[in-house]
C-alpha cells in the first residue's frame, strides 16, 4: 500500500491533471483508488483465512494439523 501511494498513484494523479482534469477530482479519484485497493486486500485476506479454516478444521471445529501435509498415495 505504501508503494502504491508513493509511486503509482501520484503518477496517475499528475497525468489526470496534465490532461486537464480538475485537481480536486484527480485527488478524489486517487483516494477512491486507494480505498478500492484496501478493500481488495481485506477481501482476499478474509477468503484466504476462511479457506484455511475450512481446510484445517473438522466437523467438531477441532484443529487438524495432519491436514497440512500432502496426502500419501
Amino acid at each position: 500500500m505504501v508503494g502504491a501511494g508513493i509511486i503509482t498513484l501520484p503518477g496517475i494523479m499528475s497525468g489526470q491533471i496534465l490532461v486537464g482534469q480538475d485537481p480536486m477530482a484527480a485527488a478524489q479519484s486517487k483516494i477512491f483508488l486507494m480505498f478500492l485497493l484496501c478493500v481488495a486486500s481485506v477481501v482476499s485476506i478474509i477468503i484466504a483465512v476462511g479457506l484455511a479454516i475450512a481446510r484445517l478444521t473438522d466437523a467438531r471445529h477441532s484443529l487438524r494439523l495432519d491436514r497440512l501435509s500432502k496426502p500419501k498415495g
